[in-house]
């Protein structure tokens, strides 16, 4: 599983010579983050088998409070970095913002939250209540945050959904993953196993 996605706060801008210019992909804007949230929280070995660093809460969260924002480098529809990972797309209501630019690549720039983790919202059609975290989208900078679902104690791993267009079933499907989501609801599903985003 790739290492989750996380969101933003201040905004570099670079004046374009046209509307239809596009910058190298190393000389993209970026979007900053709000490094102050990042105290909140630390990244270290996820709980998840083969999921690699995740997010953990070091002090409590509180429910709707932010936990941080995306941060990353602008890109374009056309650039090959869009097969990484850790694209998020920008709402379409900041796109006059950011044209020519409609995503948000936070693999180098994302701050902690961009090491939030994937958790099934239901397994077999029963709830989860993994996910303790949500992505906003917002039409503005930082375009994307990440909002506590409910309290988070300190030492809890944050987890969230990608939403709907992520391809889950690469890393869902792994057994180890099945049985670790599956063993925390006492479940067996090695008979039957579905899940949501």
């Amino acid at each position: 599983m790739r290492e989750p996605l996380h969101f933003l706060i201040v905004f570099l801008t670079v004046s374009l010579v046209s509307s239809s210019f596009v910058l190298p992909a190393e000389e993209a804007p970026l979007v900053k983050s709000n490094k102050e949230y990042d105290k909140r929280t630390v990244i270290k070995k996820s709980r998840i088998p083969g999921a690699g660093n995740g997010l953990f809460a070091v002090v409590k969260i509180k429910k709707e409070e932010v936990i941080g924002e995306l941060g990353g480098r602008l890109i374009a529809e056309n650039d090959p970095s869009r097969g990484n990972h850790y694209i998020a797309s920008i709402p379409e209501c900041a796109w006059q913002e950011t044209h020519p630019y409609k995503y948000l690549d936070s693999k180098d720039y994302g701050a902690n939250v961009s090491r939030i983790n994937f958790a099934p919202s239901k397994i077999n059609d029963k709830d989860t209540n993994f996910q303790n975290a949500a992505i906003k989208q917002l039409c503005q900078r930082p375009y994307f945050i990440f909002v506590a679902l409910k309290d988070i104690e300190p030492g809890t791993e944050i987890w969230s959904s990608y939403g709907p267009h992520y391809e889950y079933d690469k890393f869902m499907k792994i057994a180890q993953v099945r049985d670790f989501f599956c063993g925390l609801l006492k479940m067996n599903c090695r008979e039957k196993y579905t899940y949501a985003h």
